[in-house]
């Protein structure tokens, strides 16, 4: 197999790599602690990530390799004969971090690679899996060399599916929906609540309405209780709609003994990609600048 030409960015908890345009996520278990996402390529699993935060010790990289090869080996028992497996390699893009790369041969067929990330003190094992006699090692090597397991200057790196946006390491996912044509990742630090969106057709959904009306039907239900606006607006050249306002004191329980709380939104039409994109935060302080900043992560149409 041929490196394909096409890439896209796959991210998930903080753990971002580049993969092949036509892979997707399959399975996605898990929180930002412990977690497994499987990524296939319509027909066949090729890729599998897992992660898992460890304890006060965390072993060398060497070692958590040597306990993962006897368990492997164990699983397989001695149905297919001793695989073959060469280790001890290392991926220069990764010389920060301890790790190593290693191929088995045997029952499966991959290419892995175990990473400690020591800020997270997360361990991070990806499979890069191929067929018999098609090594694909052009392919791992780049999979394996574009890998990201730690936040850089604060923020995570999430992407799916071609949406790619950054949001900041204190937000953790609580809810995701991966729907076709409706991509959409909720995010909560303490009592505050971050949304980020993309929806597909957008040429068809705006034909019976303006974006205004489009953003508060989308937005009803995590609306509901505020007072608020929309307006028309322009974001990167495009048709944009801005949300402010502010949760109704009738609506907040003790509302006078807390701050109120605000709700920012921004969402844009891009004709290009024919899609919406969209952001809305719920949190203490009005006109967010967050929602701003997680906006900007976003590509619309490779910009």
């Amino acid at each position: 197999m041929n490196e394909p030409d096409r890439w896209t960015r796959l991210g998930w908890h903080g753990i971002a790599f580049d993969v092949p345009e036509d892979w997707s996520p399959d399975q996605v278990t898990g929180d930002y602690a412990n977690g497994y996402l499987r990524v296939e390529d319509g027909t066949h699993v090729r890729l599998e990530l897992r992660w898992e935060t460890a304890g006060r010790r965390i072993a060398p990289a060497a070692t958590l390799v040597d306990n993962y090869l006897k368990q492997a080996r164990k699983k397989i028992g001695r149905r297919i004969g001793e695989p073959t497996i060469d280790r001890g390699r290392t991926v220069k893009e990764l010389a920060r971090h301890d790790h190593e790369a290693f191929t088995w041969r045997g029952g499966f067929h991959a290419h892995g690679l175990l990473l400690v990330a020591a800020e997270s003190r997360r361990i991070v094992h990806l499979r890069v899996f191929f067929e018999e006699g098609r090594e694909d090692k052009a392919l791992a090597r780049r999979i394996f060399g574009s890998l990201r397991a730690e936040a850089r200057d604060g923020y995570d790196e999430w992407g799916a599916f071609g949406f790619r946006f950054e949001v900041a390491s204190r937000w953790k996912l609580e809810q995701s929906s991966m729907r076709t044509g409706c991509l959409q990742f909720v995010f909560r630090a303490a009592a505050h609540e971050l949304e980020v969106a993309r929806v597909s057709l957008a040429d068809l959904l705006l034909r019976k309405s303006p974006l205004e009306k489009w953003f508060e039907g989308f937005f009803a239900k995590a609306l509901r209780g505020f007072g608020y606006t929309v307006r028309a607006d322009g974001y990167r050249g495009h048709a944009a709609a801005v949300c402010q306002g502010a949760l109704k004191w009738r609506a907040q329980p003790l509302g006078i003994l807390r701050r109120r709380r605000q709700v920012t939104g921004l969402a844009w039409h891009c004709p290009e990609a024919d899609k919406l994109f969209a952001v809305r935060a719920v949190t203490a302080t009005p006109n967010d600048p967050l929602v701003a900043r997680c906006a900007d992560s976003i590509r619309c149409h490779g910009t």
